[in-house]
């Protein structure tokens, strides 16, 4: 019997403690590797950190020095002043209502046509007060007396004016007297209004009624007379004699002819007379404008700025409070700037806050004095207490102007300033009213444009003589003598000496 050993080709598995020793070695040899890897970029850092002296104070030591240059520029150089100034309303008109009759003792709001910010324009509605309205009108005349048939005078010619600028011409009415022509405007505003015209009431139409019945009394008598002379006989003497003559004749007793003339002139002269009466009578009644209904105004449109009412209540004070014509401007310059300062020199007035720049000229420049610029006040109507006077009336108030119409002074502490009074060449924008804006006076007309320079880049050596020092692209400087001008916010113009040229554009040195 054979026997067969089968042999295996595949190696034979290390034992474990083999294989470890092996691990062991490759960790080993990896964590040398990164310690001298370590060590390398350890002494490139070191390497780096460590400096001679040399570079230490070369690293230390200030920048090389460089200059500072500006441009030489060309353009208009004028002397100036700058300022502050004040913007405000130059007058508030305060309404206080007054009756528009003697039978009206109390006075009530019966309707409000306006509210605070509105504009007033002619022939505008304002309020109603008791049944009686109140409306503007352009003149520069206040309302003081009822204007009627008859009335004569500047108040009258304003009247006419602002009637026809509305529409409502006077016809052939003299300017300033009130006439047919004036009472006919005047009836056709208040249609338009949508109110009862106003007349002069029962005492000129009882005037007109006498007047007109002795007309009619001296018309019989003269008819009757000339009838008579035709006849050739004489009757009794009228009722009434004529102008002149004593008590009537008896009827049996025939009158001459002579008596008869004489009777017949005396009543044709009656007759005249009684006949302008009439017509003076009649020119006196009709159509009127009381003054209670109007506001004259000296400028057109206004704004109302306050209205201290509601309808039903009481009249107490005034009513309305408007600002009139435009805006007004005050600056307040020092002692030492109003002495540079005359009328006719130009103005800007600028609003930093809106950018808006308004030119105009000085007007007037006043005297030191510490009071806030500010418009005057004006009461149209009665007494600011509310008291009431027929016709109305007016009077100046100094101080502020209430509702926008002032502004404190800017002057710290209350100090002196001059005041000068600004005119504005265009009306200036609501938005400034009561706004401290930036004044400047322009103490001298714009000439040409100049070479200027910044006064900084002008030197000045022993001899009193000054240059500046120009530097063109490649560094090169060249010292330029010049002769210095005008000096104007921080700009000198110059003029090179005879042979030099400098011009708009080249770099000058300022500093270093």
């Amino acid at each position: 019997m054979t026997t067969t050993t089968s042999t295996s080709a595949e190696p034979t598995p290390l034992e474990p403690p083999a294989r470890s020793r092996v691990v062991r070695r490759r960790r080993v040899l990896l964590g040398v590797a990164l310690a001298a890897a370590l060590v390398a970029v350890g002494g490139v850092g070191a390497a780096t950190l460590v400096k001679s002296p040399a570079e230490r104070a070369a690293q230390s030591a200030p920048p090389p020095n460089s200059l500072l240059t500006a441009p030489v520029v060309s353009q208009v150089l004028t002397p100036s002043i700058a300022a502050r100034a004040v913007v405000y309303p130059p007058a508030q008109y305060n309404v206080v209502p007054v009756p528009a009759s003697a039978d009206v003792t109390q006075l009530f709001v019966s309707k409000l046509a306006v509210k605070p910010g509105d504009a007033v324009t002619a022939g505008k509605l304002l309020a109603e007060v008791s049944g009686q309205p109140l409306f503007a009108l352009p003149g520069p005349v206040p309302a003081y007396r009822d204007l009627k048939p008859g009335s004569s005078g500047p108040d009258v010619a304003e009247l006419q004016d602002a009637l026809a600028g509305l529409g409502h011409g006077i016809g052939e009415d003299d300017k300033g007297s009130y006439g047919p022509g004036t009472a006919a405007a005047v009836s056709a505003f208040y249609r338009a209004l949508g109110y009862p015209v106003p007349t002069t009431g029962a005492t000129t139409q009882q005037a007109v009624d006498t007047a007109q019945k002795a007309v009619d009394t001296d018309k019989q008598t003269v008819d009757g007379l000339t009838a008579q002379k035709k006849a050739g006989t004489a009757q009794p003497p009228p009722a009434r004699p004529p102008a002149g003559q004593g008590a009537a004749q008896p009827a049996q007793q025939p009158a001459a002819t002579g008596d008869l003339d004489q009777q017949l002139a005396n009543a044709k002269k009656q007759l005249a007379t009684d006949q302008a009466a009439l017509t003076k009578a009649r020119a006196a009644n009709g159509p009127m404008v009381p003054a209670a209904h109007v506001l004259f105004l000296p400028a057109l449109p206004a704004t109302v700025t306050a209205v201290n009412g509601a309808v039903g209540s009481p009249v107490s004070g005034p009513l309305l409070s408007l600002t009139s014509g435009g805006l007004a401007a005050t600056g307040q310059l020092t002692p030492a700037q109003a002495a540079g300062v005359k009328p006719g020199m130009a103005v800007e007035l600028l609003a930093e806050d809106t950018d808006t720049t308004v030119p105009g000229t000085v007007a007037e420049v006043g005297t030191p004095t510490t009071a806030a610029p500010a418009g005057k006040v004006i009461t149209l109507g009665g007494s600011a207490a509310g008291g009431s006077a027929a016709g109305g009336g007016a009077g100046p108030q100094p101080g502020a102007a209430g509702a926008g119409g002032g502004a404190p002074n800017n002057q710290p502490g209350g100090q002196s300033y001059v005041p000068v009074t600004i005119t504005p060449n265009t009306p200036l924008p609501a938005a400034m009213s009561g706004k401290n804006v930036r004044l400047t006076v322009l103490k001298a007309k714009a000439g040409s444009p100049v070479t200027a320079v910044p006064i900084a880049a002008v030197s000045t050596d022993a001899a009193g003589r000054t240059s500046v020092t120009r530097v063109d692209a490649a560094g090169t400087r060249t010292t330029i003598r010049v002769t210095t001008g005008v000096t104007v916010d921080g700009l000198v113009a110059v003029t090179p000496a005879e042979g030099a040229v400098i011009k708009a554009g080249d770099q000058v040195v300022v500093g270093k």
